[in-house]
């Protein structure tokens, strides 16, 4: 069986994107399935001098997205469908077309494709638009924006013959809105990749951050729209002698940075990104992390540094509700409130710091998270289910 995984962002890129298409793609070809990997050229951006691509990656040209503004992103997405769909055109004939999103334009292009090309059509749906960014509050369902963002997504799911999304509530969401006979929509959740819990700790990230001085609450990831990381910074005001650590960059860095300066919240820093290996070793050396979502209509989502987190024996503070609370309560390691709730988060806040964890009860809680939430299992178990769902149409 041949397929096409086309996708916004693969290796040697380091996104949340990257890193669950790499490891569902070297599980198919574990599995005998040929993969040709069509992604955006975004996936280079600060690749290392020593990069080697893939004879089965292929990368189409689109306007990179340095600055997320919304005239990059409307660029870069409408952009990287005209170049995909091009590219696509010269690498043969395919038995199954599969495109992960969002950005959720690029299933316009996986529909084209799969046209064209006879073949069968899974869409991967890591976050359902428009859904997410209404439930966000970024814009409305009756907006501009929303009616656009409807109908593209009522277009994939009236073309697939597949699709998979990566949590219990997303399954539940879309299995009304799949409109082709026979078609399913399939749990293949993100869960924990082996490879980062297999980590070394960087001895060098512990002494350029003082891993080892005072009580750590640290934050890795976006510090984007999706975050809501103002409340943390109300936590740190109030709690001066804790110290909190943020690990990332996005959209709202600055005006977060603006606002530690301007009130003189002392115990906060800005530590900039860290690679997989730095991030394993920020966890592994933190009291607690905080782990958020802006708001609670995010029912159905479930961050991945959740994951993380609990596999490195980290107790989480989660900012959220619906399933991502499941996973942490399953986990044991960690409290929650609602995102909208800032004085039950402090609150669960001083509980935790409070907590104190055996080395017993956090190494159970990562055997358990590995035995239970493997991405490499997930992935498998995904190869097997397209050439037993495919393989007899090839």
């Amino acid at each position: 069986m041949r397929l096409l995984f086309l996708t916004d962002s693969y290796r040697p890129s380091r996104s949340a994107c990257a890193n669950r298409v790499s490891v569902l793609v070297q599980a198919m070809l574990d599995a005998g399935i040929d993969v040709q990997v069509l992604s955006s050229s975004d996936s280079l951006l600060g690749a290392p001098e020593n990069y080697e691509k893939p004879d089965f990656v292929t990368f189409f040209e689109t306007f990179p997205l340095q600055e997320k503004t919304l005239v990059n992103r409307l660029k870069n997405n409408f952009g990287g469908q005209r170049e995909s769909i091009k590219v696509a055109a010269g690498m043969g004939d395919f038995d199954v077309v599969l495109c992960t999103t969002p950005p959720l334009l690029l299933t316009t292009s996986a529909i084209s494709i799969a046209k064209k090309k006879n073949a069968k059509l899974v869409l991967d749906v890591r976050d359902i638009w428009p859904d997410v960014a209404i439930e966000m509050g970024t814009f409305k369902p009756n907006s501009l924006y929303g009616r656009f963002f409807s109908h593209i997504a009522k277009r994939g799911f009236k073309a697939a013959d597949m699709v998979t999304t990566v949590s219990a509530g997303k399954v539940t969401k879309l299995a009304s809105r799949i409109c082709k006979a026979g078609a399913s929509v399939q749990l293949v959740p993100n869960g924990i990749d082996e490879s980062f819990v297999e980590s070394t700790e960087d001895k060098a990230v512990v002494d350029q951050f003082n891993l080892d001085k005072g009580t750590v609450c640290s934050y890795v990831g976006n510090i984007g729209l999706a975050q809501g990381l103002g409340t943390l910074l109300d936590i740190a005001a109030v709690r001066p002698n804790i110290r909190f650590l943020l690990f990332g960059t996005g959209a709202d860095k600055q005006k977060l940075e603006d606002r530690v300066h301007e009130e003189g919240i002392t115990n906060v820093e800005f530590c900039g990104t860290v690679d997989a290996a730095g991030v394993y070793t920020v966890l592994k050396h933190s009291a607690l992390a905080y782990v958020p979502l802006v708001s609670s209509r995010l029912k159905d989502s479930i961050p991945t540094k959740l994951y993380e987190c609990i596999a490195c024996g980290c107790p989480v503070l989660l900012a959220a509700q619906g399933d991502s609370v499941d996973l942490l309560e399953e986990s044991g390691l960690g409290k929650h409130a609602a995102p909208e709730d800032p004085k039950g988060l402090l609150r669960e806040f001083d509980a935790l710091i409070e907590q104190k964890y055996t080395e017993e009860e956090k190494a159970k809680c990562c055997a358990r998270m590995l035995s239970e939430h493997s991405r490499q299992k997930a992935a498998c178990e995904f190869a097997e289910l397209l050439l037993a769902e495919f393989e007899g149409d090839c």
